[in-house]
């Protein structure tokens, strides 16, 4: 028996959640892998928790206060489902709905790579538009965050340098290498995740097509929009949905080195004298 053991955080949007757990329960599994799910809910005040447990009893609910968002959530996750060592962990947002066939794709992407340690990234698209939104990603140059999504093949498996973490399937042997993901407030978490495989020589495969919808997200302020006054885009910039300064400097300290000291100053002085 192959173990899937599905990670996800939510709050507050419990019809998106139910909606994603509808969707992942729907998928067509190889034979022998089964579903374990586990899904923080993370002070959730909409009754999520109750829907969860009534519609769908197997899921392990785990409660939390609040405060853990995307990163944290998903380590409280990641850390129980690591209690009964499945073969296979797949990050999956709550705002991502698996397509059919999702599941038998990535799986099979798994199993068809040359190493067992291995990460597979699903590709989203724009459930209205059809346009790109996550998936994996090139480096543009030496930054760790100057990225750009990778189209997928719609028959070939293509490689990536990182990804983004809404929906991605990740090995028991990358695990064993890697361990779960770090420790940051929100974001972050994903890319360095895969800049990390990347730098332990663990594949990170792109599998074929669009495996999954999920809109991309719109923040209430922007720290990037030159239109908003600069103390709503510093507020934006350090909160915990942007880059917290704590955050930006670890990782970049872990993936340039000294070079931190070049890249870290940078979005804060455009945003301070307005650009």
């Amino acid at each position: 028996m192959r173990v899937v053991a599905t990670l996800i955080a939510c709050h507050n949007r419990k019809a998106k959640t139910i909606a994603c757990l509808q969707r992942l329960f729907q998928q067509a599994l190889p034979p022998a892998a089964v579903l374990r799910v586990y899904l923080v809910d993370d002070g959730c005040t909409d009754g999520t928790a109750d829907a969860v447990r009534e519609k769908y009893p197997s899921v392990s609910v785990l409660p939390a206060d609040g405060s853990l968002f995307w990163c944290r959530g998903t380590r409280l996750a990641w850390e129980h489902a690591a209690r009964s060592d499945p073969e296979y962990y797949l990050w999956l947002n709550d705002d991502t709905m698996l397509r059919q066939g999702a599941l038998v794709s990535l799986l099979g992407t798994a199993e068809k790579a040359q190493k067992p340690a291995c990460i597979v990234v699903g590709s989203c698209c724009d459930p209205a538009t059809g346009a790109h939104t996550y998936g994996g990603q090139r480096l543009l140059g030496r930054h760790p965050a100057k990225l750009s999504l990778i189209e997928p093949s719609a028959v070939d498996v293509k490689t990536c340098d990182t990804f983004n973490g809404n929906c991605a399937l990740v090995t028991r042997a990358a695990y064993q290498i890697l361990g779960i993901i770090r420790v940051f407030q929100h974001s972050i978490g994903d890319t360095d995740y895969g800049l990390r495989a990347r730098r332990q020589g663990i594949p990170i495969l792109l599998a074929p097509g669009f495996v999954a919808e999920c809109a991309t997200g719109t923040p209430a302020l922007s720290w990037r929009d030159p239109g908003l006054p600069r103390w709503q885009r510093l507020r934006a910039l350090t909160g915990r949905k942007g880059l917290p300064p704590g955050d930006w400097w670890r990782f970049l300290w872990t993936h340039v080195g000294l070079r931190a000291f070049i890249y870290w100053p940078a979005p804060y002085a455009r945003v301070l004298t307005g650009r």
